[in-house]
C-alpha cells in the first residue's frame, strides 16, 4: 500500500511538472454548475461557487454562458438541461431557474423517502421527474431522496421540474471554453 502511494504521487509530481513545463494553461478560469441550456455552439449554466465537492454544490443567482471548445477531442458528453436547481426536503423547498433568476418555493411534500440508493428498485430504471397531471403531483429523485410533491400554481411545466446535468469549463479567455466537461456523465473514476 505505501508503495502505491509514492508511485501515484511520483505520477502526480511528474504530471504537475510536465503541465508546468508546457506552457500550456489549461484552465485559468474553472467555471462549474447546472446546465439550463444548450445549442448552438454554447451551454449556459447557474454557477456553482462551492468547489469542494464533499460539502455539495452551493448554487448563486448568476448564469454563465460560454461558448463550446473549437477542438472536439475538448468536449464531453452533451448534457442534459432543466431548471430544477435543488430540493430541500427538510425545508420543504424547491429552487428553480425561472425568469432569468433563481426562485425559492415552497412546496407541499406528499411523501418524502430518504437514503434511497440510484440502483433501488424504486429509482432504477425510472426517468424523473415523474408529473402525475390528474392528482397535480410530481416525483422527484434528487440527492438521495425520492419525493412526490404537490405542484405549485404556475409551476406545471416540465422543464421547472427537469434536472440540467452538472457541467465544468475551463477556459483562458472569457466566455470562450477551452475544455468542457459533463461531470454527470463522466466517471473520472472509471478504470
Amino acid at each position: 500500500m505505501k508503495t502505491r502511494s509514492l508511485i501515484l504521487t511520483a505520477i502526480l509530481a511528474a504530471s504537475m511538472c510536465l503541465t508546468a513545463c508546457s506552457g500550456e494553461d489549461y484552465g485559468k478560469t474553472v467555471e462549474q454548475g447546472r446546465c439550463i441550456a444548450f445549442g448552438n455552439g454554447k451551454v449556459s449554466f447557474v454557477r456553482d461557487i462551492n468547489k469542494d465537492p464533499k460539502k455539495g454544490p452551493k448554487y448563486e443567482n448568476t448564469v454563465l454562458e460560454y461558448s463550446m471548445p473549437n477542438d472536439p477531442m475538448e468536449i464531453g458528453p452533451e448534457p442534459s438541461v432543466g431548471n430544477f436547481i435543488d430540493f430541500n426536503a427538510d425545508k420543504k423547498e424547491v429552487v428553480v431557474y425561472s425568469g432569468d433568476a433563481l426562485k425559492t418555493v415552497t412546496v407541499e411534500v406528499v411523501d418524502a423517502q430518504k437514503g434511497v440508493e440510484r440502483f433501488d428498485s424504486k429509482v432504477k430504471g425510472h426517468t424523473f421527474p415523474m408529473i402525475n397531471k390528474e392528482k397535480g403531483e410530481v416525483t422527484i429523485y434528487h440527492k438521495k431522496v425520492l419525493a412526490t410533491l404537490k405542484i405549485p400554481a404556475g409551476m406545471e411545466a416540465e422543464s421547472l421540474w427537469t434536472r440540467g446535468d452538472d457541467v465544468r469549463v475551463f477556459s483562458t479567455e472569457k466566455g470562450q471554453a477551452r475544455r468542457f466537461m459533463n461531470i454527470s456523465k463522466t466517471n473520472i473514476f472509471k478504470k
